[in-house]
């Protein structure tokens, strides 16, 4: 009997059926499969960790016995003796370590069973928060992903008390960003971050002190880790005697950039840095442009400006002071030395505005200087706040920029971002602060350089006035290197993650 048309059309809809039917009983087994893998792996290291946890008192104990026992004259407690114990205990460190990350590549690979990419921000800085803001935007509107934000402890330079966390929340809650709080012991942290079974883990800051403990680099290798920088790299090498020698491996070279799994740079420069110390694949820097400038030009046209002007538009400045007060003969910062001439100046400058815009490490810098002591930096801050034409605003900040009319700066970050806004900027420069990279030295060109407060003064009264900007060239010089890219930077971000993972999953 020959096969009519609806006879083939159920025979296909059929075999169809069975092909999807073993397809989901694979994936159903190939779940299994990772399911059993990771409570075994999650086994191992809970029983390893359990051991670790009693090295401590079982060392205690050999020693106190070895001691008792020398005194006794059983045994000579010789320093080759503890010069053994010594080597053991290393290698028992070496061996826990080679444990740990050999669990967490398996559990990388493993991975969640979804098809969405799992990625976690882990957020220490409202401020920074630019640099990853468009990222995590993007993602929140692309099906590929599910990402989630994580808000924790800091210390400021990494010297200072873990403490913030309540800052982040309030940040996040402001900025209407669904988040976890880890307000908590770092390891117990971790535990929850685990928890979360990212694919990869955005931080926001390649230096490991000014993060808790059980969130630095060789805790979180379990994920992809991805990088995108806090701030744009301007410094260069201190002890570098050759152009060919100038990137910085505290910018570029760091522990956490050669164990990400990407680093998206700004510019062909900053990639080329990267690259020069050929300690990782190159493939995995990928020239991406910077998220964060994006995310300030979306502000243009959107300033909001956070003193009231009752009598009408003011000139309004924007002062921005950096946390590393060169007190002892090295540094950026030349708060110390122009801070009473500032306030003086705010106090009888009534036709302008001005608004305090420190580095979140200027309080704690202040401080650790010497020079504020017994409160000094805050009775200071209470003087500004006080006058009718002054404010100090922290936070993010690119309407600020866009409201304001001049910026005075002695810091590094904002001597390439402001140009994005095209309007003056005053560098007042300390004359001892680390050297700038070729792209830094760019941003220095672009800026009106003083060395004093007088002449400080005499400039931004001079564009007050109406004196032309003559350094368009350099800005729009600078500007060329500082965005590569036609397509957001986000956009390019969010593709290479995709594409990649997409491999690894195949």
């Amino acid at each position: 009997m020959p096969k009519t048309e609806s006879t083939a059309s159920a025979t296909d809809t059929l075999a169809e059926l069975a092909s999807l039917k073993a397809q989901v009983e694979q994936l159903g087994e190939r779940i299994e499969v990772q399911g059993a893998v990771q409570f075994e792996i999650a086994k191992l290291l809970q029983t390893f960790h359990g051991q670790l946890q009693a090295l401590p008192s079982q060392v205690n104990e050999i020693v106190k016995k070895a001691v008792e026992e020398n005194a006794q004259d059983k045994i000579p407690l010789t320093r080759e003796v503890l010069t053994r114990l010594d080597h053991r205990l290393t290698q028992l460190a070496v061996n826990g370590h080679t444990v740990k990350q050999v669990s967490q590549m398996t559990l990388r690979r493993l991975g969640p069973a979804t098809q969405k990419i799992r990625c976690v921000f882990i957020v220490q800085s409202i401020p920074m928060w630019d640099a990853l803001a468009d990222v995590y935007s993007a993602m929140t509107h692309d099906d590929r992903y599910h990402p989630m934000v994580v808000s924790i402890d800091n210390s400021q330079l990494g010297r200072a008390e873990f403490t913030g966390e309540d800052e982040v929340h309030e940040g996040l809650n402001a900025l209407n960003i669904p988040h976890i709080r880890l307000n908590m012991q770092s390891y117990d942290a971790l535990d929850v971050l685990r928890n979360l079974m990212p694919d990869v883990v955005f931080r926001q800051q390649q230096w490991d002190s000014p993060v808790p403990h059980g969130l630095r680099t060789l805790e979180i290798t379990f994920a992809r880790i991805c990088v995108v920088p806090y701030g744009m790299g301007v410094l260069a090498n201190p002890n570098a005697t050759d152009p060919s020698e100038e990137a910085y491996p505290d910018n570029y070279d760091q522990q956490y950039h050669r164990l990400a799994w990407k680093v998206f740079c700004e510019t062909e420069m900053t990639q080329s840095y990267y690259r020069s110390f050929a300690h990782s694949d190159p493939d995995k820097f990928v020239l991406s442009g910077y998220p964060k400038l994006n995310k300030l030009m979306e502000a243009k046209g959107k300033g909001e400006w956070p003193i009231p002007e009752p009598n009408g538009r003011t000139f309004r400045v924007i002062w921005a002071p950096h946390h590393s007060l060169a007190v002892n003969g090295y540094g950026f910062g030349v708060f110390h030395k122009i801070y009473e001439q500032m306030l003086a100046w705010a106090r009888s400058a009534k036709d302008i505005q001005f608004v305090l815009k420190p580095h979140p490490a200027l309080a704690f810098g202040a401080e650790e200087s010497g020079l504020f002591r017994n409160g000094a930096y805050q009775h200071y801050l209470d003087a500004w706040s006080a006058l009718p034409n002054c404010t100090i605003c922290e936070g993010t900040y690119g309407e600020l920029f866009d409201a304001s009319d001049l910026m005075i700066t002695d810091g590094v970050s904002f001597l390439h971002e402001y140009h994005l806004f095209e309007k003056p900027l005053i560098f007042i420069d300390s004359g001892v602060h680390a050297p700038f990279n070729a792209l830094g030295r760019l941003a220095e060109r672009a800026g009106h350089r003083v060395e004093t407060f007088n002449q400080l003064r005499q400039v931004a009264l001079d564009y007050k006035d109406g004196k032309p900007w003559k350094l368009v060239k350099e800005r729009e010089e600078l500007l060329q290197v500082l965005l590569p890219r036609t397509e957001p930077a986000a956009s390019i971000i969010l593709d290479s993650i995709a594409a990649d993972i997409k491999i690894s999953r195949s």
